[in-house]
């Protein structure tokens, strides 16, 4: 199987959004979400024809593919784009379906990515926080040290044998 995202991306991604994990996640889960429209905005403009739009959905598509680290998704848009600019309608029509495959599975391998991005960060912020936990009792009980009183010892009566 090809493999639809560059190694990295959703690193990349967060750099480039300057660490911000929740933009980062915000980012993605709107990529997702606007593939479905953006499809069908480039199908209806290559319908209509209407290549000015074409032009300018492909160019959302593509530019957003890279900044998500969807390779084969902006390659796939890329051979759309480049059959537009020759005007050749039967060849953008041609590269559809697999655009709209490869969009598919692209947003499904990412919301997967995402989901597992979340729910790590969420343990790692629930770690952080019992370590904090943690380390704020033990302060808290070595404040005490030298005032500790020791803990009982127990003693029990020597039993008798009978």
């Amino acid at each position: 199987m090809i493999a639809l995202l560059e190694d990295g991306a959703l690193e990349t991604l967060l750099n480039q959004v300057g660490g911000d994990t929740s933009l980062r996640h915000r980012f993605l889960r709107d990529f997702i979400a606007l593939w479905p429209s953006r499809a069908e905005r480039l199908a209806e403009s290559l319908a209509r024809p209407d290549l000015e739009e074409a032009h300018v959905v492909l160019l959302s598509i593509r530019s957003t593919s890279t900044m998500v680290g969807a390779v084969v998704l902006e390659a796939t848009a890329a051979l759309v784009h480049s059959a537009l600019s020759r005007n050749d309608l039967p060849g953008c029509l041609q590269h559809m379906r697999r655009l709209v495959e490869v969009g598919e599975a692209t947003c499904a391998e990412l919301a997967v990515l995402t989901t597992r991005a979340e729910d790590a960060e969420r343990a790692q912020k629930a770690w952080q926080a019992q370590q904090g936990q943690q380390q704020a009792q033990y302060e808290q009980q070595s404040q005490f040290g030298d005032r500790a009183v020791p803990p009982r010892r127990w003693e029990f009566p020597a039993t008798h044998a009978h």
